[in-house]
């Protein structure tokens, strides 16, 4: 069974890189792996995926060897534990609100003894059961990963006893949710927002669990990693085209800014 990049990491007190993507970008696996990621978190809760697209997704992160931290449009049991047979190294589950909820997921993805998920063997977490580990279920249970969203005040005063349920490994915040219901930015120093990751952040370090949340520069990301954070997102293919389109953009702006006073050729005439 592969080895999880992200809970190795997070298990040795260290800071895992992540990335996110919500498209089928057939490279983009091999691309974050080649610069260091540990993971890239996938988008399915505001993204369409066909089904078949998932699987070969998940195939090409097995290829690149970097975890992919799925999150699905769906909380249901098997839907879930599907995802992990297809090979997700971890979920990230939108809008966990109370430690019912995170009790739910731990016992849908979770074998027994910590959860009740359903038993195949056939699947590529377990290598089509022809590779299939002796202690695959201990193993399964060991390498994925649970990250729950915190994204509402009620979720946030939850969040020590979200954070105290075993089988959850990440509280990750979501600043565009959080900061629309306190009514701030979604900025990492804003105050509002600053006050909400002293509080994920204290309830993490009491349960011995770890957090982070999306950052847009390395300022931020320096931020939140003073303030314990080890899940970190920065880069994504959004990112990466609206970064390049800007200096394409400009690059067209200048050269036909250069060449505005050209003469057009006449109508109908040809040089």
């Amino acid at each position: 069974m592969r080895r999880s990049k992200v809970l190795a990491k997070l298990r040795s007190g260290q800071v895992a890189r992540i990335c996110c993507c919500g498209s089928p970008i057939a490279f983009f696996p091999a691309i974050a792996a080649h610069f260091k990621y540990d993971g890239i978190w996938l988008d399915a809760e505001h993204r369409v995926w066909d089904p078949r697209e998932s699987e070969t997704m998940l195939g090409r992160h097995h290829a690149a060897d970097i975890d992919c931290i799925w999150r699905p449009p769906t909380k249901e049991k098997n839907g879930l534990y599907r995802l992990l047979e297809d090979g997700a190294a971890g979920l990230m589950i939108p809008h966990v609100g109370t430690a019912k909820e995170a009790r739910a997921l731990v016992n849908a993805i979770k074998f027994p003894p910590l959860g009740d998920r359903g038993f195949c063997g056939g699947g590529r977490d377990a290598d089509y059961w022809i590779g299939k580990p002796a202690d695959y279920t201990d193993a399964a249970n060991r390498e994925s990963c649970l990250v729950v969203q915190i994204e509402t005040p009620a979720a946030l005063a939850n969040a020590e006893a979200i954070a105290a349920v075993p089988g959850v490994d990440v509280l990750f915040i979501g600043p565009g949710d959080m900061s629309l219901r306190l009514g701030c930015t979604p900025g990492v120093s804003d105050p509002g927002m600053l006050d909400v990751q002293k509080q994920i952040a204290a309830a993490c370090r009491k349960h011995g669990k770890a957090w982070g949340r999306p950052v847009g520069s390395a300022d931020d990301a320096k931020t939140i990693i003073d303030l314990g954070a080890q899940f970190v997102v920065h880069g994504s293919e959004f990112g990466a085209v609206h970064s390049h389109f800007t200096t394409c953009a400009a690059d067209f702006d200048s050269i036909l800014s250069d060449t505005a006073s050209t003469p057009a050729i006449p109508e109908g005439k040809t040089y």
